[in-house]
């Protein structure tokens, strides 16, 4: 799959429809899992009273086999630990006061909203799949604002120099062109994965995961360097 293919609205609409329920399922997790970092590695507001181990619960749960009875037993005993915390009883709605914090917010959002969609729909993955492309745009935006350079920012240049898609004239920064290229490599590993075999049932299942893991880190770093600069 070309990595700019999906840049259409209308060609991810069609490929998540095409998409069977387990399919969208995997494009979802993994679409997830390029948010996991933020939540993991980096500083969780107290009041929210959701630690960190809790989190990486949810996450680890939802890539157990599917199906088996024990495995969504296990995940739905995590999500309960997750929306028992303040951040989901107690918490008031208020102005997010800063780019870390919205980012983690969006992410436990849609943590909560997988749980409660046992038959994920078209519509459910397109806007699940979407969301890491929102935070990746979000980013490079505040990045071409600043007044600083980004401190790894000849490497962005030179990979959007030689990126797929750049010849297009497709005018994006580089964690949305990276993000476009983990997706598409997800995507053409979920669609080639045997039917009702989890992400870390194969080798290509697993490569999709460490492919997502590379760029979530990424995002943390941009962040924490958006943090100390006051962002």
């Amino acid at each position: 799959m070309d990595v700019f293919d999906e840049l259409d609205d209308a060609a991810l609409t069609d490929l998540c429809a095409a998409m069977t329920t387990d399919q969208r399922r995997h494009a979802a997790t993994l679409a997830l899992w390029r948010l996991r970092a933020p939540l993991l590695m980096l500083r969780l507001e107290p009041a929210w009273g959701l630690h960190r181990t809790v989190v990486e619960r949810v996450f680890r749960t939802m890539i157990l086999t599917p199906g088996e009875e024990e495995s969504h037993r296990t995940y739905t005993d995590a999500v309960a630990e997750m929306v028992g915390t303040p951040l989901f009883t107690d918490q008031e709605e208020g102005e997010l006061d800063s780019i870390i914090v919205e980012v983690q917010v969006e992410a436990i959002a849609e943590l909560d909203m997988w749980n409660w969609l046992d038959e994920l729909s078209a519509e459910d993955a397109e806007r699940i799949i979407r969301r890491p492309r929102e935070v990746s745009g979000w980013l490079d935006s505040s990045t071409q604002d600043s007044l600083w350079d980004h401190p790894a920012h000849r490497a962005h240049e030179r990979y959007l120099a030689t990126a797929p898609g750049q010849s297009r004239g497709t005018d994006i920064g580089y964690h949305s062109a990276r993000n476009f290229a983990v997706e598409a490599a997800c995507h053409d590993i979920v669609l080639a994965l045997p039917p009702a075999v989890g992400l870390l049932g194969t080798a290509a299942g697993r490569e999709a995961l460490a492919l997502c893991e590379s760029f979530s880190a990424e995002l943390v770093s941009t962040l924490a360097w958006q943090h100390n600069l006051g962002h």
